[in-house]
Formats: C-alpha cells, structure tokens, sequence
C-alpha cells in the first residue's frame, strides 16, 4: 500500500479546519440572534415585545396597562355642608299681616328689595344686610301678624335636614306674647302690626340654596312653608310653596 504524501496531509489537514471553523461561526450567529444584536439595541420579551426602560409597567386583571401608579382622582367632592353659625334680629312694622310669610335673601341686591318693602325697619336689620358675607351665608326673614307690639316673633330650632336626600335649612318659629308690667304693659293697646325675626345662617364650604319653616301663628294654628332656588349664585327671587296650613285643634 502506498504511503500519503506530505503534501496530502497537508491538504486534508487545512480543509478540515476550515470545515470546523464554519460550523463554529454558524453556532455563534444562531445565539446571538435571540437576545440583540450586542449594538445596544432593546431586548424583546418572550411575547416579542421591545422592553428597553426596564420600568414596572405591567396590565391589570382586565388586560389594561398600568405604570405602576395607585393614585386615584376622580374629581369628587363630597365634603357635606355644615351650618357654622346663625344669629337672630327681631323687627316689626306697622302692617297687618293676614298669614305667616318666609323669605331666602341669597344676594345683596334682593336683600335691598326686601327691605325697602318694609320701611320703616329698624337700622339694625339694614346694618346685618351690609354685614352679610353672601358667599357663605344665607339670611331668611320669618313674618307674622300679631294684635299689639307686645308680642315677638322667637326661633325655637334651627337645623340641617336632609330627609328627603337634599339638604335643607329648617327653622320653627312661633309668635308669643313679651313678658311687661307696668308702662310696658300698659302700652300694649290693640294695635294690629307684623312682627319678624331676621336669621342670617353660615354654612361651609357653600350656603344652602333651600329652606322650610314651620311657623306658629298668634291664634296657635302651625304653617308649614318652602322655598328654593336653582343654585347658591341665582340673582332671581326663589320660588316659594307657601301657606300649607295645619290647625291645632
């Protein structure tokens, strides 16, 4: 048998490694192609998705996506309204007055009004008006007829309802006759006038914009009396349902 040249060997020898360093290169190219192509470039998920900030994004129960953020704002505001305070004036003119009346004074210029109807008032009534800050507060006269200056009009309650799931100022009154002796008493002559009681009521973080009364009259007999208006701003007077009359009998 004849013996392989050297320069044989020397051939096979180079091919073969030329063979393996082929199959090397094609090895190396396969595993790189799976994670970037070693420039930088973003990686990709098992979904194929490109991740390149490595943030906390992820999707809820629904599919939705999320950054991770568990604030909430829905703009809500939900703060009840609270009466604050509320302080009383009394005042009487000489007119006769046939049945209790309300009134809800919301701005400065239907406070005006209402008090030029009732001329003369005392200066008092005209210095609350001017004191009256309308963006928290309400005032609401409360009238009724009486047989002589002796009697007054009194508060007896004053509250928030909200009975019927819209919140409401209620006040009860009554007209009740003024303790005197003496000059005083004796001064007490028949003498038909309408006595009120002046409420100026102070809310947060906004004044109501709806009342009820419930008012005693001189002869015992209770009027049940409501009003409102569209919102706190409104310029027009209320619309009023009036005289809804119950007898103590």
């Amino acid at each position: 048998m004849t013996s392989p040249s050297r320069r044989t060997l020397l051939g096979a020898t180079a091919s073969l490694c030329a063979i393996s360093a082929g199959c090397l290169g094609d090895r190396l190219g396969s595993e790189s192609d799976g994670n970037g192509d070693g420039n930088g470039s973003p990686d990709t998920d098992e979904t194929g998705t490109e991740t390149d900030d490595g943030s906390d994004d992820s999707t809820d129960s629904s599919g939705n996506e999320t950054d991770g953020s568990s604030e909430t704002d829905d703009g809500s505001d939900d703060t009840p309204t609270e009466l604050v305070d509320h302080e009383t004036h009394a005042y009487r003119y000489p007119k006769r007055s046939t049945s209790p009346d309300v009134a809800l004074l919301q701005n400065r210029d239907r406070a005006q009004e209402w008090l030029a109807e009732r001329e003369p008032t005392p200066e008092e009534i005209a210095d609350v008006i001017d004191d009256t800050d309308f963006e928290t507060s309400i005032l609401v006269p409360i009238e009724a007829g009486a047989p002589n200056p002796c009697h007054e009009l009194v508060l007896e309650s004053i509250e928030i309802d909200d009975g019927d799931g819209d919140d409401t100022l209620a006040l009860e009154a009554a007209v009740q006759e003024q303790e005197s002796t003496g000059e005083e008493a004796a001064a007490c002559i028949a003498q038909e006038t309408t006595v009120g009681r002046l409420v100026r009521a102070t809310f947060e973080p906004e004044p109501l914009t709806r009342i009820s009364a419930s008012v005693v009259d001189r002869h015992g007999k209770v009027h049940g009396m409501g009003m409102a208006s569209g919102s706190a701003s409104a310029s027009e007077s209320a619309s009023s349902s009036h005289d809804q009359t119950e007898s103590d009998t």
